[in-house]
């Protein structure tokens, strides 16, 4: 598809193993990114160096924001998507899509991780006001031809999303929704904060963001419910604290429900 025809049901689907990489990055080049997978049929192989393009106008009107500010956005994330990779233990690596005449490639040996780029170029045209992107062969079996352990977003959705903490909270939810889990899902505070990134590395010690459930709670989760009971599909969000131990919150459960007749301006 082309971004012209998006709708309030247009979706990106990708492989969860990818879902980390994504909640790591800044928000102006996911959007680029999800506006790119946007053009992709998830069913098929794409074709071999497809380049995908996307106008400042087109973005800003999905993002709902003005075009200068789409203008730079479109320019910061040219530069911070080269660079992007992926990291996949070598035992989880999806093997790559052969074409006619390509070779075989041997499956790597080892237990480390792989680092994989996410695109093999992106082109910034300021005057003429687009991005063009050509992925990886080794991102394709990420987001087409996917049959199962995958996160579906609505794009218009997840492009409007201005908050970190909310746009990953989103993507959490929509995982969720595709692992058939009902409309409630039960997780712990930690895995939480893992899911969000709210922790830093010390020597290898992992140091969770907002030690305080008070503060996590009017900080981040209940920043995040309004924002996405506002902005996206998912509605009457609510969390309950399903679990203590020694008084501290260590579980939660958040109930939901889903909006498949949501309207957004413009669209």
């Amino acid at each position: 598809m082309n971004l012209s025809s998006v709708s309030a049901k247009t979706k990106i689907r990708h492989k969860n193993d990818i879902n980390t990489t994504l909640s790591r990055m800044p928000l102006a080049s996911r959007r680029v990114l999800f506006m790119a997978i946007a053009q992709v049929n998830p069913k098929k192989l794409m074709e071999k160096g497809q380049v995908f393009r996307i106008y400042a106008t087109e973005y800003a009107k999905i993002a709902n924001i003005d075009t200068d500010t789409a203008y730079a956005q479109l320019s910061a994330a040219a530069k911070d998507l080269q660079k992007q990779v992926i990291g996949i233990p070598k035992d989880q690596l999806l093997p790559l899509f052969r074409r006619a005449g390509e070779p075989l490639l041997e499956k790597p040996t080892g237990t480390g991780i792989r680092m994989l780029n996410v695109t093999e170029w992106c082109d910034y045209e300021e005057g003429n006001g687009y991005i063009d992107i050509s992925f990886t062969r080794q991102m394709e079996p990420y987001i087409c031809r996917i049959e199962r352990d995958f996160t579906t977003q609505v794009l218009l959705s997840t492009a409007r999303l201005r908050d970190t903490n909310a746009s990953n909270f989103y993507q959490l939810i929509r995982r969720k929704i595709g692992e058939k889990r009902g409309r409630y899902f039960d997780i712990g505070v930690d895995e939480l904060k893992d899911e969000l990134e709210l922790f830093t590395l010390k020597n290898r010690e992992k140091i969770y963001s907002y030690p305080l459930f008070k503060d996590f709670n009017k900080f981040v989760i209940k920043k995040s419910l309004d924002t996405i009971n506002d902005t996206t599909e998912i509605k009457d969000l609510q969390v309950q604290i399903i679990e203590r131990r020694q008084r501290k919150a260590t579980r939660l459960r958040f109930t939901f429900r889903v909006d498949d007749q949501m309207t957004f301006d413009g669209f």
